[in-house]
């Protein structure tokens, strides 16, 4: 596959990203309308969805001709919406797992899984205020830190449970 393709390829992802993404701006999710906590600023926002569905409304007919000329036999006709992710669903570079390991191996004293939640979410920028956000994110770093990293800490008694790195000292 030459650079052409890979490129055609990767510009009808973005094509289909951009159908998703207008196709959310023009029919949100019903929860999203119904549950939405502030109502006042996601009705403040209309005129930056307005702004971007404008600007994605005028970019897709470019984008498509690019793609064409890359990639004779792409249809834009079939190319299919790839729908946005949600907020608070991006996943961390090494995982949840693996970023709360980071986060365990950064600090000095024992953390509990809360804690190591709470920094988590500093660091991603993830809006933990919900209950429901909140256990998903505590059940993965849990399950994760458990199933995956278990021999690499060490517990500390107490209620709640602190975990710490395993620091093995090497004997010269």
């Amino acid at each position: 596959m030459n650079e052409e393709e890979k490129l055609g390829i990767r510009l009808a992802k973005i094509h289909g990203q951009m159908l998703g993404e207008l196709e959310r701006l023009d029919k949100p999710p019903k929860r999203l309308l119904r549950l939405i906590t502030d109502r006042e600023a996601y009705e403040a926002a209309a005129p930056a969805r307005e702004e971007r569905r404008a600007a994605i409304l005028e970019a897709l007919p470019h984008l498509a001709y690019v793609v064409k000329m890359l990639n004779p036999d792409w249809d834009h006709a079939a190319a299919k919406p790839i729908r946005p992710r949600e907020p608070n669903r991006g996943i961390p570079p090494q995982g949840v797992a693996g970023t709360a390991m980071d986060i365990i191996k950064e600090t000095t004293q024992p953390l509990t899984i809360a804690e190591i939640v709470d920094l988590l979410g500093e660091r991603f920028g993830y809006d933990l205020s919900t209950v429901a956000e909140r256990q998903r994110y505590h059940t993965a770093v849990n399950n994760g830190l458990m199933n995956t990293y278990r021999q690499d800490l060490v517990e500390h008694p107490g209620s709640p449970t602190r975990w710490s790195w395993r620091v093995d000292d090497e004997e010269d």
